[in-house]
This record gives structure tokens, C-alpha cells and sequence, in this order.
């Protein structure tokens, strides 16, 4: 008699069980997998934003700090005579401090689209500031001038350069200039250690300077000419911030624009720019209003500043529906799922505060 062998494996129903839970299992770590992912990328967006909205506070109030200084002059109402050739331009002029333009158009005022030839365009509705202040750390003028250089301390070698736009300061006069050369000297029977610095003028076509001064001698003996050892020396520049887009990223973004030069995106994702100034009306140094910059009369008198910025993430899709919150004192609705931020940067400008 032949044994029967029982056949063991699982059954269709069995099958079926285990496919099911496969399933379900595969779901949930790819349900867990997607959450993860989300989580990283809302966690990274807002992260990467609120790291650029620092990095705004930390430039802009620095910068803002230290608008219109001038050394030992910086709290007394005395002018800057100027040298430069195109001191009347926007680019050059340092006679304000600073300037600001509100809700800009397709159509720029003369003076501003000179300033910004060759630069990307601002983004329409976006405000703009100029500020105007030093670039490097005063150097101490170490000898009495003579008609054609001035005699800094050895640190110019290293804080200024030919070219450059530069504030001498003492405490009854201030003027800009543009430096044409600096070369290091000993000690000789004028004094210790110090920098030549020549202020040539354009005038013979000779230098390819921009913008040039507009004469090179200066008369030590006459006050206004003459500069010793208590004053100081720096570079000086016109910092213009605006919005406009980037190419490469065809996104919004804040620019930064040094006198003269080519404007450089400093900050992307940034979506809009709106500024508030702080004025003095009754001559008593105290803030008495916020005004938007058409609405200024007297650069002069602005104390304070309040930047709005709003910033955004570089990808969409980081909330669940788009965002609408207040923003200068408006409703503003999101066009699209990016994680949008509001921040306000309020500095004083010290320098014109008694």
C-alpha cells in the first residue's frame, strides 16, 4: 500500500492576508517617509529665512548706526565741502546723509535712473534708500598737510586704497575727496612713520579716477585747507538698497549698490521693501513722525528709521495654503505656498542725535 504524503503550504486566503499586510506596512513607511520629508523641508525653509532675516537686522542696523558719521563733527550742523567732480549727482552728493524714495514706478526720477544705469531694474511698489557713511575705521592724519598729499598714520596702507572716496575730518570742517595714491614714508624730520596720500586732479585727463577731483592743490595756509594731527581720515560711500530681480534666480531679491559700482544681489527671496522716517518737525531732536519718504522735506531732520521687510522661502509648496497676514499696515494674501515672513528692522541714527 502506497503512504500518503500530505501536502503543506499556505492557502489563497493566506496569501491574500499576507499581500494585505505587506501593503499596509509599505504605506505606512512611505506615509512616514513623506511626513519626514515635509517635516525637513518646512523645518529648513523657515529656518533658511529667519537666518536671512538676521542677517538684514545685523547689516542694515550696523550700517544705519553709523549713517552721516563724520568723527568729532558728526553731531554739529556743519557742511562737507566737496572736491569731487559730479558732487551735485546723486551717486556723490554727500550733503544729506541720506535720501529714500517711495512706491517706485516703471518710470524713475532723472537723478535716480542716472544713479542706477547699468543696474536691475527696482521692483515697481518697493521703496529705495540711499545711505551715506564710512567704510573703514577713522585713521589719525599723523602731520600738517602740505598743497598736495596729506600725512595718515601707517594703518591707511591697509584700511584705504587709491581710488577711493574719502572723508578728512577735524572738529570745525570736513571735506570729500577722492584718493589717487598712497605710498608708505619713515620717519622723517616732519614726523614718525606715516602714508602719503594724494588727491591729483582729473582735470588733465591724466587718471582714469571716477569721479575725479576737481582740483589738486589745497592750501595749508588757509583754515579750510589745512588738516594736522587732530584730524582723521576714511573712506566714505553711498550705500543704495533696493529690490529688484535676479537673474538667476528669477526671483525677488535685496540688492546692495557701493557709490559708483555695479549693484550686487545681497540677499534673494526678499518680496517686498517698505520704509518709514522718523522726523523731527520742531528742531528739538526728538522723533515726532513717521513719514514715507514723499513726504519728506528735510533729509536733515530724519532721526530714526523703520525698514519693513518681507522675506520668503526659495521653495513652494512648504504650507498647506497660502498665508495672509498684516504688512505695513495691509492685508497681504500669498500668491503661492512659499512660508512668507514679515520683519521690521528700527535704528537710530546716532549721529544726529544730541
Amino acid at each position: 500500500m502506497m503512504k500518503r504524503i500530505r501536502q503543506q503550504g499556505f492557502g489563497l486566503v493566506e496569501v491574500m492576508v499576507a499581500i494585505t499586510l505587506g501593503l499596509l506596512l509599505t504605506a505606512a513607511v512611505l506615509q512616514l517617509f513623506v511626513s519626514n520629508n515635509t517635516t525637513y523641508r518646512t523645518t529648513n525653509s523657515v529656518g533658511v529665512v529667519q537666518d536671512n532675516a538676521r542677517f538684514a537686522q545685523d547689516l542694515l542696523s550696523k550700517e544705519l548706526r553709523m549713517t552721516g558719521y563724520r568723527g568729532c563733527l558728526s553731531k554739529q550742523n556743519v557742511a562737507i565741502t566737496s572736491v569731487l567732480e559730479s558732487a551735485t549727482t546723486l551717486t556723490y552728493d554727500f550733503s544729506a546723509g541720506l535720501r529714500g524714495y517711495n512706491n517706485l514706478t516703471a518710470t524713475l526720477p532723472t537723478e535716480l535712473s542716472n544713479h542706477l544705469t547699468g543696474d536691475p531694474t527696482p521692483l515697481a511698489n518697493t521703496d529705495l534708500l540711499l545711505i551715506q557713511g564710512p567704510g573703514n575705521i577713522p585713521v589719525p592724519i599723523v602731520a600738517n598737510n602740505n598743497a598736495a598729499q596729506l600725512f595718515a598714520a601707517p594703518s591707511a596702507m591697509t584700511l584705504l586704497k587709491d581710488g577711493d572716496i574719502a572723508l578728512i575730518t577735524d572738529c570745525s570742517k570736513a571735506r570729500i575727496f577722492q584718493i589717487t595714491g598712497l605710498s608708505a614714508a619713515g620717519p622723517d624730520a616732519a614726523g614718525p612713520d606715516k602714508v602719503n596720500i594724494t588727491h591729483v586732479s582729473n582735470n588733465n585727463g591724466a587718471h582714469a579716477y571716477v569721479p575725479g577731483n576737481n582740483t589738486s592743490d589745497w592750501d595749508p595756509n588757509k583754515k579750510s585747507d589745512k588738516f594736522g594731527t587732530n584730524a582723521e581720515l576714511m573712506s566714505y560711500q553711498t550705500s543704495t538698497y533696493y529690490l529688484a530681480t535676479n537673474s538667476v534666480t528669477g526671483q525677488p531679491a535685496l540688492y546692495r549698490k557701493l557709490n559708483g559700482g555695479l549693484a550686487t544681489p545681497l540677499l534673494d527671496y526678499v518680496f517686498d521693501l517698505q520704509i518709514l522716517y522718523g522726523v523731527d518737525t520742531n528742531s528739538d531732536r526728538q522723533t515726532d513722525s513717521y513719514q514715507t519718504a514723499n513726504n519728506v522735506s528735510n533729509w536733515g531732520n530724519v532721526l530714526t528709521l523703520k525698514l519693513q521687510l518681507l522675506l520668503g522661502s526659495e521653495e513652494t509648496g512648504i504650507v498647506p495654503k497660502k498665508q495672509s497676514f498684516t504688512f505695513n499696515g495691509a492685508t497681504f494674501t500669498a500668491t503661492d505656498t512659499r512660508w512668507y515672513m514679515p520683519t521690521t528692522i528700527t535704528a537710530v541714527l546716532r549721529n544726529r542725535l544730541n
